[in-house]
């Protein structure tokens, strides 16, 4: 099924979860701020977020540094 993140279609699997995405990205779901569909899903609530087709997501990764 096709989804939208950050602006570019990719397909996934049904039944992925938003926990899922983020690792698929390499990213550490800890320091993920995601957006479903312009609302803000709390990192708690990515292992049971599922994604359907058509979800907009946007993804968010914070990095320190100085």
């Amino acid at each position: 099924m096709l989804i939208t993140v950050n602006g570019s279609t990719r397909e996934i699997a049904p039944g992925r979860t938003l926990h899922d995405l983020v690792l698929s990205m390499g990213l550490d779901p800890s320091v993920v701020v995601a957006e479903l569909n312009h609302d803000i899903v709390p990192g708690e609530r990515f292992g049971s977020t599922g994604l359907n087709a058509g979800d907009r997501i946007e993804l968010l990764s914070f990095v320190g540094g100085g």
